[in-house]
């Protein structure tokens, strides 16, 4: 009855769960809405009606929503919707790869739990962002992979790809997957060509968009979450924030995960983890990547290898049940105790400090940035141009040409501040060698701080909580440029 009902009532716990969120809508998710809404009015893949520009992630994320979009359908609704939907999709889809790769249903019933209750998972569910489709995306690579179809597991990673490029790197570990046990057992070559093949028929086309109309194969979000310029403890840094990110939720099972595979190296050699285990490759190859790169950590970024770490976890505690001969009772007590602590550890997290600040955030999206926007829509121009470092809402709502600072967008802007900070460069005015906008967003922790007789303030608005780390109040003001 358990085994039967338990995805369900997984399921529904997660949606009461996440209903206690369900207004938060980050900034970047209003860039997506853009992009969607401008592609389905047949405006070109642009954030700014008619200027192409490759300031999203996920393309075939906004090619979705711009789907539902073109229906008629409110692009709002349409991302918040196959949001939920691909969430509840990947919960069960955990459990079911679950049972294929552990061999146990309790296990798997466990799995799904605790990835349904991941405090991350939950924050960025329901949001309208692209991170639920990159996880089941993810689920669904490694389960082909796993059950040796390699070519369907090649055409679902480069999907993948075209909505995370860390798709391509997942992509390159299946891959040498494939070859190498091809190579091992002997088996026809050809599933590893036409893996190949298929991935490059859904890849290919888009980055050859994209080099014609961008320049560029390398979306702008890329390189304006990377820093400027690299160092050791910058990169250190970015180490400490990805450790500090999966430490919060999944710290027994990240040290399960790597205890777990030690044990098997050890007691059956590598060939059972390239057979079995080979996507915990990928983690450390992303992470790893992350750090090199110094990309400023956001915890979406590691949502999508959150549920291969639970799901390897209990692998590994299954595989030290059946190599150590624990008894049965050894085993569940250990299982449910991992359990236990893990969704405690996750729901101590989510409700003191998630929830708090997604509800702070929705209530300076409504008080400090719609204000602005609703202003700009009744009272400037149609052909009027904004300069602001966060571009999504006001973008959205009025339909202004935007110009931002960190370079999603504009990019040129971004290379206007010569790799200084957002507040020295606004100060400075370095955006001028670039742009002359006819307004200007100023995000900062005092009010007025641009006003002179060339920058007019018009209003100021406070934001109470702009993000988990930084959860001080900061101030937007717009200004008039006169000059």
């Amino acid at each position: 009855m358990l085994v039967k009902f338990g995805p369900a009532l997984i399921v529904g716990l997660f949606y009461v769960t996440v209903v206690l969120h369900y207004t938060y809508t980050p900034d970047d998710t209003y860039i997506y809405l853009q992009y969607a809404r401008n592609l389905a009015h047949g405006n070109g893949f642009s954030f700014d009606a008619n200027t192409p520009s490759y300031g999203i992630t996920g393309p075939l994320w906004a090619l979705l929503i711009a789907g539902g979009a073109k229906a008629g359908l409110d692009p709002f609704i349409v991302a918040k919707t196959f949001d939920i939907l691909f969430a509840s999709l990947s919960i069960v889809l955990v459990f079911t790869f679950s049972v294929t790769l552990i061999q146990d249903k309790i296990y798997a019933l466990v799995a799904a739990l605790i990835f349904s209750l991941d405090a991350w998972f939950l924050r960025w569910s329901g949001t309208g962002m692209e991170t639920s489709f990159a996880v089941i995306l993810v689920l669904l690579t490694v389960k082909y992979a796993y059950l040796g179809d390699y070519h369907i597991a090649g055409f679902v990673a480069g999907l993948l790809t075209l909505v995370r490029p860390e798709g391509a790197l997942l992509f390159v570990v299946i891959q040498t997957e494939n070859f190498v046990v091809s190579y091992v057992l002997r088996r026809d070559r050809r599933m590893f060509w036409s893996g190949v093949f298929l991935y490059a028929i859904v890849v290919l086309p888009w980055m050859l968009y994209s080099y014609e109309t961008f320049g560029s194969i390398v979306p702008n979000t890329e390189v304006a979450k990377s820093a400027v310029h690299w160092s050791f403890v910058s990169a250190l840094s970015t180490a400490f924030d990805s450790a500090k990110v999966l430490g919060t939720t999944q710290t027994l099972t990240s040290l399960l995960l790597v205890f777990g595979i030690w044990v098997v190296l050890r007691r059956n050699g590598i060939g059972t983890f390239i057979v079995k285990a080979m996507p915990v490759l990928w983690i450390v190859i992303l992470l790893l990547g992350y750090i090199v790169l110094d990309v400023q950590m956001v915890s979406r970024y590691l949502v999508p290898i959150i549920p291969l770490i639970i799901l390897y976890a209990l692998w590994s505690l299954k595989q030290l049940e059946i190599s150590l001969q624990w008894a049965p009772k050894r085993g569940m007590i250990v299982l449910c105790v991992l359990a236990f602590v893990t969704v405690l550890q996750n729901q101590v997290v989510y409700r003191s400090t998630i929830v708090p600040h997604m509800r702070e955030f929705a209530q300076g999206m409504e008080k400090g940035i719609k204000p602005i926007a609703l202003w700009l829509r009744a009272n400037s121009d149609g052909d009027a141009t904004v300069l602001t470092p966060d571009v999504g809402l006001l973008g959205y709502m009025t339909n202004r040409d935007m110009f931002d600072t960190a370079g999603l967008i504009t990019p040129a802007v971004k290379k206007a501040f010569h790799g200084e900070s957002y507040d020295d460069g606004m100060l400075r005015q370095l955006y001028r060698t670039t742009v002359h906008p006819d307004y200007i967003v100023d995000r900062a922790s005092t009010r007025e701080r641009l006003a002179s007789d060339s920058l007019r303030p018009v209003m100021t608005t406070e934001f109470g909580n702009l993000g988990i780390r930084e959860p001080e109040a900061v101030y937007y003001t717009l200004y008039k440029a006169t000059q």
